[in-house]
């Protein structure tokens, strides 16, 4: 028997220019995204401060609702 699924498309993913926060330290390579990034922009990994920078990153879905199709 031969069971293929028909149809599907694998998602594609989109990459945009996203504002992220990357640690000033030299010796750590920590950085987060600007909406997930703490109050005080201290690297959460060696606790340096961050500076702003922009990256191409893929777009993460924020609408996610697992009850949809």
């Amino acid at each position: 028997m031969y069971f293929a699924k028909k149809g599907i498309e694998e998602p594609v993913n989109i990459i945009e220019d996203t504002t992220v926060y990357a640690c000033e330290s030299d010796l750590c390579n920590g950085w987060m995204r600007e909406d997930f990034a703490t109050a005080d922009y201290s690297c959460p990994m060696c606790g340096n401060p961050m500076k702003q920078e922009v990256r191409g990153l893929p777009k993460i879905k924020t609408d996610y609702n697992p009850f949809s199709k």
